[in-house]
């Protein structure tokens, strides 16, 4: 799927919402009709539609359908995130603004709280991500850890903004991401960390770290990401497990 095909469809049901071809209270047309009218497969359709839920434009329910919620973008995002395709769709969404890039050595108290090994040597790019919309006010803070040995992916983070590290690093070295973990709490944000993101200090901030490891169980990337609280939404959806029949 072309990223740049489903943010095409995605930018022109947006002008269609504005214009109120699509007012608000109203359906979209459904997956099938979407795909017959910009001949495009169901998955880039649910990748534009998907971006239009990110921006509080339209909401899903089964059986019922796509529906309009508002005739303009909000600030911030809402995402329900539950796969490593669905990472890789949020970071095309936004734009990555390299800030600083740093070489270390990991001592003992970064390893424990990133789980680093001690003694080691890695690189960080650190950037701020931003909606193109909302140019003023940054999404967020990350800081991307990776081993030494991925150093040329960095040429890449500044080549490619809107991609995420973790996938050009799988993408260049040929490696799978075959789990994810996360861990979210809740922060106040620091003084340099609202200055950057034209927040407030000491306001509430959510703070994810995110452990992508490979196929062997090989850590690849950690990241570390800090939202003001007003720009993000996490949702993560639970299901009930069936019992075996029997």
């Amino acid at each position: 799927m072309s990223q740049t095909r489903y943010a095409e469809v995605a930018k022109h049901l947006i002008e269609g919402i504005a214009s109120g071809r699509y007012p608000v209270g109203t359906l979209l047309p459904t997956e099938f009709e979407l795909c017959e009218l910009y001949d495009v497969s169901r998955h880039t359709v649910r990748a534009a539609i998907g971006q239009l839920q990110s921006q509080g434009l339209v909401s899903r329910r089964k059986r019922v359908g796509t529906r309009v919620e508002a005739a303009t973008p909000r600030a911030g995002y809402s995402q329900s995130l539950a796969s490593v395709s669905d990472l890789v769709h949020l970071a095309e969404t936004q734009v990555r603004r390299i800030q600083r890039i740093e070489h270390f050595v990991a001592d003992t108290a970064q390893a424990r709280r990133l789980g680093l090994n001690p003694g080691e040597h890695y690189f960080c790019v650190s950037s701020i991500r931003v909606d193109q919309d909302h140019p003023t006010a940054p999404l967020c803070w990350t800081d991307v850890y990776a081993p030494k040995a991925y150093a040329d992916v960095i040429e890449l983070a500044e080549q490619h903004p809107d991609e995420l590290i973790a996938a050009l690093i799988e993408q260049h070295y040929g490696l799978h991401i075959d789990v994810v973990d996360q861990q979210v709490r809740a922060v106040l944000l620091s003084a340099q960390i609202a200055r950057e993101l034209n927040a407030q200090e000491g306001a509430p901030g959510l703070n994810i770290q995110r452990h992508y490891r490979d196929d062997s169980g090989a850590l690849m990337v950690v990241s570390e990401t800090l939202h003001p609280d007003d720009r993000f939404t996490l949702t993560i959806q639970m299901r009930r497990e069936k019992a075996p029949k029997g």
